[in-house]
């Protein structure tokens, strides 16, 4: 029975037809569906995520907020003024806590853990000292801690006020509006009602919000609590909740299922007609009504089409090696624009076969780009043989490093196209193409006369440099307020009733702070290379500093003696020249043999011009000279450059220079070196005032804490400020201060410009500027300047300059 079943080809091609057509459109149905829940799923979780991350940065916002508002909370109540009473605090802060209802309670604390003043009458003369958030705000400056089961005050905000374990601290007690920030969060989303919050500490503590369990229907997306910089990560977790909208794959509608039978009937009519077509060369083939022609028509027509598909293939690789040598000369044609637009011509250099390879025009003149290539002694030939060795030496630095790798060569007069007799240089740039260094690429270009600054390398330069500049200025400025720390403090030490041996301990901290700070001037000089020559340095430290950097690498074991005075004026030179002058002086005196060397200086008043061209007016003289020759003792190869480039460098700062014996008979090295001094300010009130009203403005709170306390420690009265805004602040409050010292880098608003601001509004108050050397601009100098690091003797030098005549007197 089953041979006799016979199925007609029209209607096998029409069901498989029809087959394909419904597997098709149900597959289509699927994936949309399937799509169409996923899409839905990742809205839902991307608008959790993001109200999430919305309101873990409100709470930043809040616990940021909490801190300024300790902060003036404590300015508030003034913890070290005499003349207020715990009770009065305690009632300032019952009126402060009426206009910040979102915290339960605020008290001030003492370093002991008893509570001082509390806006809650019951708390004060209470101790804190057991609780948990106290032993972990020992050391830390600010200290968020959270409650087991007290809904009324979920968490604590805890500021120090000073040195931490030290000092008062202030608890802002958060009430549970600190944390209610839900409604704020969903109206600025625009999302729904629905989307909840919960807020959980890092032991898993629910601190706001209500809890909820994974599943039942929700989509949940949870974000950390970053804290900020001065407080820290607490550990909290943020979690938007929302419920899930998404459901499964519904049936189509009865539209949707008629046009799918309409497809269907329409795929296998199709096959019906085509199974047809297809059938009739076969009947009349399995009929034998078919002719011998028509026959064998198909296994030709086979070989014919297959012949046809062999040669178009090999039609389509002559034209992709076609379109291949259209994308080389398309390069070419970029790297020929590319050299003409720059003005550099680019070059491939083989270092292992010493081969130069580069690409121009043809000598016709035509647009078509070709190869050349020629050996790299017929391109080093170009220029000056005694350039050949700086070329090598480049090439195989290039070679063994990445990067770019610079070298200005000068051309031959006779390879010059230019003027004749006009030496030219050439700017070649290195790069290794490969990284075993089989392949280099370089740039040249001829540097125009007057251009140099101009290049790229040029200019690429300047902007390393002020990239560079601006981190060592914030590194300079970060270790100063260091050092300032530290000498404010060794000053204070000082003052106390101190043993011979604890004095020399703190004499000898304080050498070596100030030997820091004279680093950090030089590391800034060779940062910024002190374009300025005319800038005023003090000769003792700079002198002190070099000789100490002299002995360790360059005398070594040669005796040192410095007879400069401390009290001499300023001297118009840079700090850079005056350390390379000496550098260069040590290593004459060290290259030819010479033993000892000695610095001495005195102050001259020239009333007619010197021998040196120098007009009339204030200068120090400084006097070099070494000992004689050690007899026996080898003597290295005078480096003769050293010697030389002495006047020249003086010369940059308008100094004189004398040479009376350069040491290399039988006398020692001596020479004369005329610096011109800054005028001496009028005479200076003595260091010990009476007592002045000083504003205190500094944002880093280490250092406020130990300038305070120096200031303090002199006799004056000190209120701090944070900011400049925090200033101004202030000063609207009350303008009764003598003087204010203001750090020149703060964020916001510069000391600078809070100064402006101050002597338009209160003249009356005298304005220093504490910054490092050479940070401040020239429009500072209309202000008393404080260099970081200072001691507080310097701090005291320049408040009596600020002191009101009547008092000095």
């Amino acid at each position: 029975m089953l041979d006799s079943l016979r199925i007609s080809l029209k209607v096998l091609n029409a069901a498989q037809l029809a087959a394909v057509a419904l597997a098709a459109l149900l597959l289509a149905w699927a994936g949309t569906a399937v799509l169409g829940a996923g899409a839905a799923a990742d809205a839902e979780h991307r608008a959790a995520l993001a109200g999430a991350r919305a309101f873990a940065e409100a709470v930043d916002a809040a616990l940021h907020g909490s801190i300024g508002e300790a902060r003036t909370a404590a300015l508030l109540l003034r913890p070290r003024d005499p003349s207020l009473t715990d009770a009065e605090r305690s009632s300032l802060l019952q009126d402060w806590l009426a206009l910040h209802p979102r915290y339960h309670d605020a008290a001030l604390i003492g370093p002991d853990g008893i509570v001082r003043a509390a806006a809650d009458r019951r708390r004060p003369g209470t101790s804190v000292a057991r609780q948990a958030w106290f032993a972990r705000a020992r050391n830390a400056e600010v200290v968020v801690a959270t409650h087991d089961g007290d809904e009324a005050a979920p968490l604590d905000i805890v500021l120090a006020l000073g040195t931490p374990g030290r000092s008062d601290r202030i608890q802002l007690r958060a009430g549970p509006a600190f944390l209610d920030l839900g409604a704020r969060v969903r109206q600025a989303l625009a999302l729904p009602d629905s989307v909840t919050f919960t807020v959980t500490g890092a032991d898993g503590r629910l601190l706001a919000g209500m809890p909820w369990s994974p599943g039942g229907g929700l989509r949940a997306a949870s974000v950390p609590v970053q804290g900020g910089r001065e407080l820290g990560s607490p550990g909290w977790l943020v979690t938007a909740t929302a419920p899930s909208a998404s459901a499964g794959p519904g049936w189509p509608s009865g539209r949707l299922l008629a046009l799918a039978m309409a497809v269907v009937a329409g795929a296998a009519g199709l096959g019906y007609a085509l199974g047809g077509s297809a059938a009739q060369p076969l009947r009349r083939l399995a009929d034998g009504s078919a002719g011998l022609e028509e026959a064998a028509a198909s296994p030709v027509r086979e070989i014919a089409a297959l012949t046809e598909a062999v040669t178009g293939r090999s039609q389509s690789a002559d034209t992709a090696l076609a379109l291949a040598g259209t994308g080389l000369d398309r390069i070419k044609g970029r790297l020929q624009t590319f050299e003409a637009m720059s003005g550099w011509t680019c070059w491939e250099i083989d270092p292992v076969t010493r081969q130069v390879v580069w690409s121009d025009s043809d000598s016709t003149g035509t647009a078509t780009a070709s190869d050349h290539a020629t050996a790299l002694s017929d391109l080093a030939a170009w220029f000056e043989p005694e350039d050949h060795a700086l070329l090598d030496l480049t090439l195989k630095a290039a070679r063994g490093a990445d990067g770019p790798h610079d070298v200005v060569l000068r051309a031959r007069a006779d390879g010059d196209e230019g003027t004749p007799g006009m030496e030219r240089r050439v700017l070649v740039r290195f790069l290794r193409g490969a990284a075993d260094g089989s392949r280099i690429h370089a740039l040249s270009r001829v540097i125009e006369p007057g251009e140099g600054a101009e290049t790229p390398a040029g200019l690429n330069e300047r902007r390393r440099n002020t990239v560079l500049r601006r981190v060592t200025d914030g590194i300079v400025h970060d270790f100063n307020d260091v050092l300032t720390v530290v000498l404010a403090n060794l000053g204070i030490l000082r003052r106390q009733r101190l043993s011979p041996e604890q004095l020399r301990l703190v004499d000898t901290a304080t050498t070596g702070a100030l030997r820091g700070a004279a680093l950090t001037r030089r590391m800034l000089s060779l940062v910024r290379g002190e374009g300025d020559a005319l800038a005023e340095s003090d000769l003792a430290s700079t002198v002190e500093a070099a000789l100490a950097f002299m002995q360790t690498n360059v005398l070594r074991d040669m005796p040192v003696i410095n007879r400069i005075p401390g009290d001499l004026p300023k001297v118009l030179c840079a700090e850079r020249i005056l350390e390379l002058v000496l550098l260069n002086i040590a290593f004459h005196v060290r290259d030819h043999g010479l033993h000892g060397f000695a610095v001495g200086a005195a102050e001259h008043r020239a009333e007619a011009e010197t021998g040196f061209g120098l007009p009339p007016g204030p200068y120090l003289r400084l006097l070099i000279a070494s000992g004689q020759r050690v007899p026996g003792r080898p003597v290295e190869a005078p480096r003769s450059q050293a010697l030389r480039t002495v006047p020249l460098l003086l010369a940059e700062a308008g100094a004189g220079w004398r040479l009376v014996t350069d040491g290399t008979g039988e006398d020692g090295f001596v020479a004369e070196i005329w610096l011109k001094a800054a005028e001496r300010r009028a005479e200076e009130a003595p260091l010990w005032q009476a007592s002045l009203r000083i504003l205190l403005v500094e944002s880093d709170s280490l250092v406020r804490e130990s300038v305070a306390e120096a200031l303090a420690d002199l006799g004056h009265r000190v209120v701090q400020a944070a900011s400049g805004e925090h200033a101004l602040e202030l000063l609207g409050e009350s303008a009764a201060y003598d003087a204010m010292v203001a750090d020149q880098s703060m964020p916001v608003m510069t000391g600078l410009q809070l100064a402006a601001t101050v002597v338009e509004r209160y003249p009356d108050i005298r304005i220093i500027l504490a910054s490092p050397h050479g940070h401040l601009p020239a429009t500072a100098r209309q202000f008393l300047q404080l260099d970081k690091p200072f001691r507080p003797d310097d701090l005291a030098a320049v408040l009596s300059a600020a002191t009101p005549v009547a008092e000095a007197a």
